[in-house]
């Protein structure tokens, strides 16, 4: 269980790697039908395509291993895909499973190792975007970030309009 969860834990990085990487260097750079400030728009639908392969590859896992072994659902009412999705979801997104004595011993090792992943997942792309966000505002004409010398010139000009 563990070398399956790891070769996950791998694939999942990969994904999100590759993924925000040809976003980054090839998506971006070659769209030029839309604005450039909507490239953060397509940059973070990117990043919830990454986070959907990842979801889909735990989901997969659960299912295969309800189906193939004893691991699964402890209740197990013949749960389909559907199932498996909702709960790879929740896991990854780090909501929580609400009832976690249904679950066999492999699946809450595997769903605690995806909740895991999830949140450094998650945050990497809070990062990516942030710095995606940095690199598409400074490219913004009408932005113009003021130092504080200028605030205090800008700030004595509006007094002095003020006072006539």
């Amino acid at each position: 269980m563990m070398v399956l969860a790891a070769v996950l834990v791998v694939a999942c990085i990969l994904v999100h790697y590759e993924i925000m990487r040809l976003a980054a260097d090839y998506l971006l750079p070659r769209v030029t039908i839309v604005p450039r400030r909507a490239h953060v728009v397509l940059g973070i639908c990117a990043c919830f395509v990454a986070h959907t392969l990842e979801v889909w590859l735990f989901a997969g896992l659960y299912w295969v291993l309800a189906v193939e072994t004893a691991s699964g659902f402890t209740d197990e009412n013949r749960r389909a895909f559907l199932d498996y999705l909702y709960f790879s979801t929740e896991t990854y997104t780090s909501l929580g499973f609400s009832d976690s004595r249904q679950l066999s011993n492999d699946l809450r090792l595997l769903a605690g190792i995806e909740a895991m992943i999830g949140l450094v997942l998650i945050a990497w792309t809070a990062s990516f975007n942030y710095f995606m966000f940095e690199h598409y505002w400074r490219e913004h004409p009408h932005r113009r970030r003021y130092k504080p010398e200028d605030r205090q010139t800008l700030a004595r000009k509006k007094s002095t309009k003020s006072k006539h």
